[in-house]
């Protein structure tokens, strides 16, 4: 499985993601995780050349990750919210998929979406940016899988305090790749 998070900082959606990482490692899951904020990853021009060919005219990071992702069957995004919205790293990663998209190569993959908010569930945290990923799966022809929300996450953290949730969403995800 790739696990692909969406803040550079270490904070509560990388500790998430290592905490999934450690718990699939032993079981022999393989996992890797990509943090896109830490690469050299160019924005988008919207030049349209990978429609044609399925590749991109950049030399970055991003060759490597789709690499990765072409070899795998399983992906989680996990992502904070930024004013509801997914984080602006994640969303520079997902634009840059475009030579797979463009090739159904992202067709028939499954997806994982998680979103982190800071604030309580009924002030909407998190829909915004759930939201965002599942319309990126239907578009792309993904399979999502399991979605999951977690909030009140707003010091670096936070997720800790989530144990419960955590130890039944690590549970959900290990049930649901041994399906796929």
């Amino acid at each position: 499985m790739i696990i692909i998070v969406g803040s550079r900082r270490d904070g509560n959606s990388l500790k998430l993601a290592n905490r999934i990482h450690d718990e699939l490692n032993k079981e022999r899951i393989f996992s890797k995780i990509i943090v896109p904020g830490n690469q050299k990853i160019h924005i988008c021009t919207g030049c349209m050349d990978c429609d044609k060919d399925g590749v991109c005219e950049f030399n970055d990071d991003m060759k490597q990750n789709i690499e990765d992702i072409k070899n795998d069957n399983v992906i989680m995004f996990i992502t904070p919210t930024r004013w509801n919205l997914l984080s602006g790293d994640l969303k520079i990663m997902i634009d840059r998929l475009n030579p797979l998209y463009s090739r159904n190569g992202l067709k028939n993959k499954n997806m994982i979406a998680v979103s982190i908010g800071c604030k309580d569930r009924d002030l909407y945290s998190t829909e915004a940016a759930l939201s965002s990923l599942i319309s990126f799966s239907e578009s792309a022809g993904m399979n999502l899988i399991l979605d999951k929300q977690f909030f009140n996450c707003l010091k670096d953290d936070d997720i800790l305090s989530h144990e419960d949730e955590i130890v039944k969403f690590i549970s959900d995800v290990k049930a649901k790749i041994k399906n796929c």
